[in-house]
């Protein structure tokens, strides 16, 4: 794996002494190369696989996955959370944070950092709001730019993974011939 970005770094070493990270219970950040549950397609069935309209969704999920390096998985909320290296192999440095949800949808989250991205993400409710997470995330020495989460910038990319994603999937049902 590319270099390491340092907040995530922290939260690693904390997940390998069991200690707890800020967000979730649920959270576990994954391996290198681990793959979250999210991408599973086990659950599909023969005539799914037989649907050209699944087969095609099914498949821009997968490619547009790939593009993304996976790095933490919410098991009680079935997402899963990375960075978008996207088309042009983005740096992770400078990679925006991507969420997947268990329907298959991607989301460009805000913030510069993992950390910044899922303290938004969950500020929205946990007991202590954004600015209990920002203090815990302070606390283990890993920086957010801001203690407002309306100043977190958005993510500015192009594509954005739900749009690749959406590409994709045009390309592969119409090259299906039933697009």
């Amino acid at each position: 794996m590319p270099m390491v970005p340092e907040d995530l770094a922290v939260w690693r070493s904390r997940q390998e002494t069991g200690a707890s990270n800020p967000w979730s219970d649920g959270l576990r950040l994954l391996a290198d190369d681990e793959l979250p549950a999210a991408l599973d397609t086990g659950y599909l069935t023969a005539a799914d696989l037989a649907n050209p309209d699944i087969v095609a969704n099914v498949r821009a999920i997968e490619e547009t996955a790939a593009l993304i390096t996976w790095v933490a998985e919410d098991e009680d909320e079935g997402r899963a959370f990375g960075y978008w290296r996207g088309p042009d192999d983005l740096p992770l440095a400078s990679a925006p944070v991507v969420g997947l949800d268990n329907e298959g949808q991607f989301q460009l989250l805000r913030g510069t950092t993992l950390s910044e991205a899922l303290s938004d993400e969950y500020g929205q409710w946990a007991d202590e709001g954004y600015a209990g997470l920002v203090a815990l995330c302070r606390a283990q020495g890993v920086t957010i730019s801001t203690d407002d989460p309306d100043e977190l910038p958005e993510p500015a990319v192009s594509p954005a993974p739900a749009e690749h994603h959406v590409a994709r999937y045009r390309e592969l049902l119409a090259s299906s011939g039933t697009g």
